[in-house]
């Protein structure tokens, strides 16, 4: 292994196969882990070697299998362009092993493991690890969109992509049975790792370039160009493609570069052929491009217009569609099929139901196809006749022509929901303790600190700082912003699992560091357990024989000293919850304070409760109502 390959902190967490968190840790917790010769504090570089012996002398390398050990060979201290360049010679070395490619000695020993691999899954593997990283994910089209887009061009034998990127589009459509792929690509790297990775398939020709300003196929009329073109970019070549023959449909405005590539990929595309294209959904309506968009249905060149959900892309949440074009054989406008397949949100950005957005969108195509026509469904298909959308706006959006879907309310469950909601409403009012004027006598206090000092309690605070990730296996964090919100713990511990947290019991009192909106400190009384004290909170642990739990929790709750409290530099209030005072009662008289207090606070959570599903009671009612699917009994 050279000793001059530098390595930054995530690629020594990849390398190990844990969290940066991990290797932040490790930097803190062990003198001998090597030291950064390079870099800034926020992102320093490390030696491999010193690294790869550290690392094996203390255990934290485990046995890799052979794939792996491929991954960490390629991935090690290489920048994106090099990594890209290695993983194109790679695939050719896959591809034909009497390629002349030279490849490092430890990826082609890692190679020599995998012999019996196929090299085509080979190469997609460790694509999917290459794009799936965040820096990378815009470079690449999801596997499963190229396949939606490829199952849209059926029975394509020549296809063509002008800005192909990694080939993803490409190889999608020689899974579905084309022969001859060609591409183009601004990057070198990303065009050589195309036709590496194409040729697996089938025959390949990529070139390297820009293919609006410097066409390597001016003459190609390829069966279907898919093509997902790279977004809101103004240096295009506005100024001098201004008379390019390929305009067609109109000069594309600076600020639409997507309508430049859409007509390029018309241009390449054989009388009939169609072209699938992935475009931000802002094109189906901004002004500067209306009469573009209207020249496309006035020759009939759109055949569809379909909204996917937004999320569907790692690298941003902006909304897309797939536009279905044809060059057109014969003169005239046709109708054109608009879907939204947008309800199918994903959880988190990229995951996605592939298998039932690919049915919302191929099942209405196919039918339209076929048919001319496809079964009108409210709020998700319907076919609609140029005349209707050229007016002032060319607005294609889907949703924008879509009949509303009516609600779809269970009488039943509705009923079952209201009578739900009185019997909540009636028994918070049970919750309600009636009161009366105490006798306002002189009281004794004393503070929680006093307390701790004398064994009524133990006060505990997380140090530090607490690396967490929700996407980690390990144990669940509790945080003072969870507190605050009344929200569930979601974040887990990210550290090294000797990184001493205190874990939560039942009857402990957690106390967030900063106020809530009101000003009030909201403390939590814990009823589960597993959980691990994080940030912003202060955690009490009450001796029940001398402090009722509840009891504390209420007077924690209760409008704050200013002695107890501070301000930050914005304005928000700290407590310092060693300095609130709580009132010197027996034991008895604690147990019947706390279980008011208990009473209080089971109020407070359930109007709260009550708040969130009455007003989803009270829109489904009013909605049910307007659209005339609910009526009230006659009398």
């Amino acid at each position: 292994m050279s000793e001059d390959v530098l390595v930054t902190a995530a690629e020594v967490a990849r390398l190990a196969g844990v969290g940066r968190a991990a290797v932040s840790n490790w930097r803190r917790r062990y003198p001998d882990f090597p030291q950064p010769v390079e870099g800034s504090a926020a992102s320093p570089k490390f030696v491999l070697a010193e690294v790869d012996r550290w690392l094996r002398e203390t255990g934290k390398l485990r046995e890799l299998s052979p794939r792996e050990a491929l991954w960490r060979a390629l991935d090690a201290g290489r920048g994106e362009g090099e990594l890209l360049e290695l993983l194109a010679d790679v695939a050719l070395h896959l591809a034909d092993t009497r390629a002349k490619v030279r490849l490092p000695a430890n990826v082609k020993a890692a190679l020599d493991e995998l012999s019996d691999e196929s090299p085509s899954d080979l190469v997609e593997d460790l694509c999917e690890e290459i794009f799936g990283l965040q820096q990378r994910q815009h470079l690449a089209t999801p596997a499963p969109l190229a396949d939606l887009m490829a199952s849209l061009a059926e029975r394509a034998t020549t296809v063509f992509d002008p800005a192909c990127g990694p080939g993803g589009l490409l190889r999608a459509s020689a899974e579905h049975g084309a022969t001859s792929l060609l591409g183009q690509d601004l990057h070198p790297s990303l065009a050589k790792l195309a036709q590496a990775r194409t040729s697996l398939y089938a025959e390949a020709q990529v070139a390297a370039g820009d293919s609006l300003r410097a066409d390597a196929f001016p003459d190609l009329r390829a069966d279907a160009v898919l093509c997902a073109p790279p977004f809101a970019v103004r240096d295009w070549g506005h100024e001098e493609l201004g008379f390019d023959r390929r305009w067609e449909y109109g000069l594309p405005p600076k600020v639409e570069s997507e309508l430049a590539w859409l007509q390029h990929c018309l241009a390449h595309v054989r009388p009939g052929g169609p072209v699938i294209l992935l475009l931000t959904a802002g094109v189906a309506s901004r002004r500067p491009g209306r009469g573009i968009r209207q020249a496309l249905l006035r020759r009939g060149a759109l055949r569809a217009v379909i909204a996917l959900p937004a999320g569907v892309l790692m690298s941003t949440g902006v909304a897309v569609h797939l536009w279905v074009l044809r060059a057109p054989d014969s003169a005239g406008a046709e109708p054109l099929l608009l879907v939204d397949a947008s309800r199918h949100q994903p959880e988190r950005r990229g995951q996605v139901d592939w298998e039932s957005v690919s049915a919302s969108v191929l099942e209405p195509w196919r039918e339209f196809v076929e048919n001319g026509s496809v079964a009108e469904i409210p709020g998700r298909q319907r076919v609609v006749e140029p005349i209707e959308l050229l007016d002032e706006d060319v607005d294609l959006t889907p949703a924008r022509h879509l009949p509303v879907p009516t609600p779809q309310l269970d009488v039943d469950t509705l009923t079952r929901a209201r009578e739900e909601m009185v019997s909540l409403l009636g028994s918070l009012a049970g919750l309600l303790p009636d009161v009366q004027t105490a006798d306002q006598g002189v009281r004794s206090t004393t503070t929680v600190n006093d307390l701790a000092r004398a064994g009524a309690l133990s006060l505990f605070q997380t140090p530090g700082r607490v690396e967490m990730d929700e996407n980690v296996d390990g144990p669940l964090v509790l945080t003072g912003r969870d507190v605050i919100t009344g929200a569930p713990a979601s974040q887990r511990l990210a550290e090294d699992p000797r990184h001493e947290l205190v874990e939560l019991r039942p009857g402990d009192i957690v106390v967030p560091l900063l106020a809530a909106g009101d000003g009030r400190f909201r403390p939590q009384v814990i009823s589960e357990e597993g959980l691990l004290l994080g940030p912003n909170l202060q955690l009490i642990r009450v001796d029940g024989e001398r402090l009722d739990v509840e009891f504390l929790a209420g007077q924690l709750g209760a409008a704050p000293t200013s002695r107890a409290t501070s301000s930050t530099v914005s304005g928000v209030h700290r407590l310092d919850v060693r300095r609130v005072e709580v009132p010197v009662v027996d034991l008895e008289t604690q147990r019947q304070l706390g279980e008011l207090f208990r009473r209080i606070r089971a109020f407070r959570d359930g109007l709260q409760g009550a708040a969130s599903h009455g007003t989803e009671l009270a829109d489904q009612l009013v909605d049910g109502l307007a659209t005339g699917t609910l009526t009230t009994p006659k009398p």
